[in-house]
């Protein structure tokens, strides 16, 4: 028998594939989402009995070299040694050899240089007086012994030279140094010097757990502070994500990933028990980094650090992820801190409150977009759907992107008809924006805001009594009463009477318009009972928008599978649903007397 026959024969086709794609049972065969290509519904099938794969969708098939293959864009000797090495069979490496070209040589000697130099690295950092200082600095950043163990840690010397008399000392040949990203070169001396010194180093592994760069963090003031190592051939940096094949096995378990952007957040997050976290190695995500982390889940929670930097990295992969078909969640920490910092400070199980409840990311995008936008102005509503549109615009599905507006249009409080079906529209044909003129999309006020204005101006005491429940229950939430009313109640707070003609001058236009449409009514103003009753009407609004809100929550929770969440928001559905009904019931009139 062959060596490739050997190999082929001891190789299980469904543990290679599973260690790469989450597979389920269906008939005799198992499918799952194929590595590929972009797909909703799997389409990818992996035979046991025959011990081959094929993908419906794209075409591609093949044994289990061909998946590794194309998998890790390998040449057929690289696959065979790279299954050989998974299954325990030890191939011979003789120049010679007809399944060892020039290519695969190259590489095979860069991957043992990487894992000689991880190997060097960690011991100067307990075998040396530079190395225990250093030792020193991760054991202040709280990292233990275990830790630095299990990540592999280590120190590069001062001494520029040292990696490099350990390589050569080891036996690899100087042609070697200068492709290998690890050893730079003196042209005018004509020698050669290590490219990481006096640097604490963080070993970064492929997806097959095989080192093949490293990154550095400098002690003391030496620039850069963060210094990684080039694209070699067996490297190209935007197409690893630190920590994903230690991760992947959890990520598949989870169906969710947590994407950090450093070493130090990904190892922090990672020992304190939740090992479905990656980072993409200092640099912007990318489209192949993507692709990568779908092939174990298309869930993910990014947890960007929140600094000017961290939240424009988390938006540009926003967008990268919806065109994936990702669905994401976005996690920002309180008092600015970074996941390292926030763990070490509040700990791992606030960490982990935070990150079950991270907010789906339309709700991010929107909450950013109002805090940027008055959006108690027609123009501040178009500008905060302008900047959210963009990224409903990527998300391949127009039927999702149509819901998805309606959310959006919900928490703008877009009652207007057109201003809502404007944005739905654009969102269905993916437009990155909507166009409508300003003059007819102006807040439709409700004869209830209209009514209560009249009253409360009319009479201080009925003013006294509701405006503090108008104000402080939040009835009038989102509509354009809504700074009116809270102007009116600081006024009576400070002992002033409500001046209308004194008043309009801190108000925006449309809320003069709505004061003066107000005054200008004819009719009875009435007694205390039709207040109460367009109270009640504002009330009844509202709680009908929060249960709009809510629908919409339990649709979310469905889809994550978050079945706490769920029963928590079902409750409070249920509550909802019983005030609106118990307002929906008629007033109870007194009863006159009856004379015979």
């Amino acid at each position: 028998m062959s060596q490739v026959d050997e190999v082929r024969a001891a190789a299980d086709i469904v543990r290679i594939v599973g260690e790469h794609v989450r597979l389920r049972k269906a008939g005799v065969n198992l499918v799952g989402l194929c590595p590929f290509h972009q797909e909703k519904t799997p389409s990818f099938a992996v035979h046991p009995a025959k011990q081959i794969f094929h993908c419906f969708g794209c075409g591609v098939g093949g044994d289990v070299f061909k998946f590794v293959m194309l998998l890790e864009n390998l040449t057929f000797p690289e696959a065979l040694r790279r299954v050989a090495e998974k299954v325990g069979i030890t191939l011979r490496e003789t120049v010679g050899d007809e399944t060892y070209d020039a290519q695969a040589r190259e590489r095979a000697v860069l991957y043992k240089m990487h894992e000689a130099a991880a190997k060097f690295f960690a011991a100067q950092l307990s075998g040396t007086p530079e190395g225990r200082l250093a030792r020193a600095y991760l054991a202040d950043r709280g990292l233990s012994d275990e830790v630095i163990g299990r990540f592999r840690l280590g120190y590069a010397p001062s001494d520029g030279q040292a990696l490099t008399r350990h390589l050569r000392e080891a036996g690899f040949r100087s042609e070697s140094f200068e492709k290998s990203g690890l050893i730079l070169r003196d042209a005018e001396r004509e020698r050669f010097y290590d490219r990481f010194r006096r640097r604490v180093i963080f070993p970064i592994a492929n997806e097959s757990g095989k080192v093949v760069a490293f990154g550095g963090r400098a002690l003391g003031d030496d620039q850069p502070k963060y210094l990684n190592s080039p694209e070699t051939p067996i490297y190209t940096k935007g197409r690893v994500l630190y920590h994903l094949d230690r991760a992947a096995p959890a990520i598949r378990k989870l169906d969710y990933a947590i994407l950090v952007e450093g070493y130090m957040d990904c190892i922090r997050v990672a020992s304190s028990g939740l090992e479905n976290v990656v980072a993409s190695c200092g640099t912007s995500l990318t489209e192949a980094q993507v692709r990568l982390l779908g092939r174990s889940s298309r869930r993910v929670v990014v947890n960007y650090d929140p600094d000017t930097a961290g939240v424009a990295a988390t938006e540009r992969s926003l967008a990268l992820l919806l065109e994936e078909g990702f669905e994401v969640r976005v996690l920002t920490l309180s008092e600015g801190l970074d996941p390292d910092g926030f763990i070490r400070k509040q700990g791992a199980a606030q960490y982990e409150r935070l990150l079950a409840a991270a907010p789906m990311y339309l709700d991010y995008l929107t909450e950013r977009a109002v805090a940027q936008h008055d959006t108690t102005r027609p123009e501040g509503k178009v500008a905060a759907a302008n900047a959210v549109l963009p990224y409903l615009a990527r998300i391949p599905n127009p039927m999702l992107r149509a819901e998805l507006a309606d959310r959006l249009a919900d928490r703008l409080h877009l009652d207007e008809r057109l201003f809502r079906e404007e944005l739905r529209r654009a969102a269905s044909k993916a437009q990155r924006e909507i166009q409508v003129r300003l003059e007819e999309v102006k807040r439709k006020t409700l004869p209830a805001e209209r009514e209560l204005l009249r009253a409360f101006f009319d009479s201080e005491e009925v003013a006294d009594e509701f405006l503090p429940r108008v104000v402080e229950e939040g009835v009038s939430e989102g509509l354009l009463s809504e700074g009116v009313f809270k102007q009116l109640l600081d006024l009576r707070r400070q002992g002033r009477r409500l001046d209308p003609v004194r008043l309009v001058d801190s108000l925006s236009k449309d809320e003069q318009q709505l004061v003066f449409e107000s005054l200008s009514a004819t009719g009875e103003v009435g007694n205390r009972d039709p207040v109460e009753i367009h109270y009640m009407a504002l009330r009844r609004k509202k709680l009908e928008r929060n249960a709009e809100n809510i629908r919409t929550q339990i649709e979310q929770a469905s889809r994550q599978h978050d079945a706490a969440k769920l029963r928590e928001l079902q409750s409070t559905k249920l509550l909802l649903d019983k005030e609106l009904r118990e307002l929906a019931r008629p007033a109870k009139t007194p009863q006159k007397n009856q004379t015979k």
